[in-house]
């Protein structure tokens, strides 16, 4: 959540955000004349994405594999095991 301040809302707001939120993990809602962004957090995906913003190489590989997939290059799982062991074999 970065700066981002933590607050507590009473439960009848919780209930109203909550039927907003429970379909869309991201909403834009005006709130006394002004745009607020409503987006569920997950502490396990911000972690996740730390790490990959934070390991280039991770990133890279990352980055490779959504490309073979767009470009229709699939891998079994034991093609994939395979890979990584031949990789990071010592």
């Amino acid at each position: 959540m970065g700066n981002a301040k933590k607050v507590s809302l009473d439960p009848i707001v919780q209930e109203s955000l909550w039927r907003v939120l429970r379909d869309q993990s991201d909403v834009v809602a005006e709130v006394m004349g002004r745009e607020v962004r409503l987006t569920l957090v997950d502490p396990e995906l911000d972690e996740i994405a730390n790490e990959i913003e934070s390991d280039p190489e991770l990133r890279e590989v990352l980055l490779a594999s959504e490309q073979d997939i767009q470009e229709g290059r699939t891998y079994t799982t034991q093609e994939a095991i395979q890979f990584i062991l031949k990789e990071h074999s010592v």
